[in-house]
């Protein structure tokens, strides 16, 4: 028995040792791929125009208190936004359909409603964003707007009516700009399509800008637009606001229709998908999302005061699992920076966490993304005319060329692999969730990595895929979740996640506005005068 014993620990010596050789390869490769990556991008990058007006850094809250109390007009904050997106937008290629001149006869009707008298403070209280302009992103119908959902099979497709979360926006007062860029059918990680083509980086223009609300993350962070809407079913809404530096939540699951989402129709009983907020402002998150939500309103707290000092903080350094990179000593840093912070700040010290199951995130994602009622990727891809041969579009893809991105190529390699047994998946699941359940309960929040590194240079997402397992795992297990912006580093964004249990994200949030105080939040990726 104590032979065995020695053989046994023998062999996991040396298993470990091989890891850490791999791991050692693994680090020294990538540093290599952004060598190679930069001295290819470095003399293309293009700084942003500076911000000349001063509206474009305010906060949609005030904006519109500034609109309620007659000191801006609506019209005047229109054109400002509207001057600042054809500013930078031929440097980001952010915004990718527009209805400019619509927004400014809205704006104007609203600024005479108001001096005439039709417009009560009634009516403000009912209507939060009353003349505050928005984007959203151009998979989610606006009604006249581009929805192409990036697919050839779609070109020139307009939306014939609004989503559901757009005409509740609009019913708060906020007036639609215009869509915003993706990448096809919204699955992957950088935002780039053969209708639209690539979004850049406003802190970089080298560098990628997440998906697959990227467009709406850049915009936003440039100066373009007070607030926008995207959407998340694996970090689509969290990694664009990481890359770009503002913040994203991602709220409960089903609590927001789904209606007008690409192929959504709202009736989907079963669903990782969910709308989220993009603000460059904490402050806007709270009055955002309580338009998004409506009516399940009273399913959140959103107006319960929070003492961050009693909260538990929890967190986890490294959640270990095998496909992300190692971190970077500036991603390591920015986490350790918000533990020390409520170190000193907490009634109890943070303490750090470590489950077995946020290793299998991917394979965990992969299940569930399967189990997506009413969408099937290989249809869904084919605009639902058909159902396209993975193997086939590979093949094309690489010798006379296809419709589709290497990044949608790479989605379908990943449909011809084997998928994870289901009843191992589902008990991983549910194991996992009761686990951080236990801990976080209703008075306890969970810091979590967001990367392993910065925003990439484009393409380079390609050579290292899974990353966002960092975001998918709360996709997964459907719990509330804010991005938060924590500084620059190097001149890029970086920032942590904060996760709370469901139907607490009242506590995310509030732990987001401390974390804003302390390390400052968004910080512009432009000149101000």
């Amino acid at each position: 028995m104590t032979e065995i014993k020695k053989q046994t620990r023998k062999n996991e010596s040396i298993c470990n040792k091989f890891k850490t050789v791999l791991l050692f390869i693994s680090y020294y490769i990538n540093i290599f791929i952004d060598k190679i990556f930069g001295y290819f991008y470095n003399s293309r990058r293009i700084q942003i125009h500076k911000c000349t007006n001063p509206i474009i850094l305010s906060s949609a809250v005030s904006v519109a208190r500034r609109i309620r109390k007659g000191e801006l007009k609506s019209e005047e904050v229109v054109q400002a936004f509207i001057n600042r997106i054809q500013e930078v937008n031929p440097i980001l290629n952010a915004v990718v359909d527009d209805r400019f001149e619509e927004a400014l006869e809205e704006a104007r009707k609203i600024d005479k409603d108001i001096q005439i008298g039709n417009i009560l403070d009634v009516d403000f209280q009912e209507k939060p964003f009353l003349g505050v302009p928005f984007t959203t992103k151009e998979s989610t119908a606006v009604k006249g707007l581009s929805y192409t959902f990036g697919l050839i099979r779609r070109k020139n497709r307009k939306a014939l009516f609004d989503a559901d979360y757009v005409t509740l926006m609009k019913e708060a007062g906020g007036i639609c700009l215009g869509v915003t860029n993706i990448p096809q059918l919204n699955l992957w990680q950088e935002t780039s399509n053969p209708l639209f083509g690539i979004t850049n980086n406003p802190y970089d223009t080298t560098r990628t800008v997440g998906g697959s609300s990227g467009g709406e993350a850049s915009i936003l962070a440039a100066g373009g637009t007070p607030i926008g809407i995207g959407t998340d079913i694996g970090g689509s809404n969290r990694i664009p606001a990481f890359m770009c530096g503002v913040f994203g939540h991602k709220p409960t699951s089903h609590l927001i229709s789904t209606k007008g989402m690409t192929f959504r129709t709202g009736k989907e009983e079963q669903t990782m998908v969910v709308v989220g907020t993009l603000t460059k402002y904490v402050e806007d998150i709270i009055p955002l999302l309580k338009v998004l939500v409506a009516e399940n309103i009273c399913r959140l707290k959103l107006d319960q005061p929070v003492d961050v000092k009693k909260l538990k903080i929890y967190y986890i350094m490294d959640p270990k699992d095998p496909f992300v990179n190692q971190f970077r000593d500036e991603m390591k840093s920015t986490l350790a920076s918000a533990v020390n912070y409520f170190t000193e700040i907490s009634l109890q010290k943070p303490q750090e966490l470590e489950f077995e199951g946020t290793k299998y995130t991917g394979k965990l994602w992969k299940y569930w993304m399967s189990k997506e009622s009413d969408a099937n990727f290989k249809k869904d891809i084919m605009n639902r005319e058909g159902e396209t041969n993975p193997a086939m579009e590979i093949l094309k893809h690489f010798t006379v060329g296809g419709d589709y991105t290497t990044a949608t190529i790479f989605n379908f390699v990943n449909c011809l692999l084997p998928y994870p047994n289901g009843e191992w998946a589902t008990r991983e699941t549910e194991k996992l969730r009761k686990q951080i359940l236990e801990k976080l309960k209703d008075d306890g929040v969970l810091l979590y990595p967001s990367a392993p590194w910065p925003a990439n240079y484009h393409h380079t997402a390609l050579l290292r895929p899974w990353n966002f397992n960092l975001f998918a795992i709360w996709n997964v297990l459907k719990f509330p979740v804010t991005q938060v912006p924590m500084g620059l580093k190097n001149g890029l964004p970086v920032g942590i996640q904060v996760v709370a249990a469901p139907h607490q994200d009242h506590l995310c949030i509030a732990v987001a506005g401390e974390l804003e105080k302390a390390f400052g939040g968004y910080v512009p990726p432009f000149q101000t005068s």
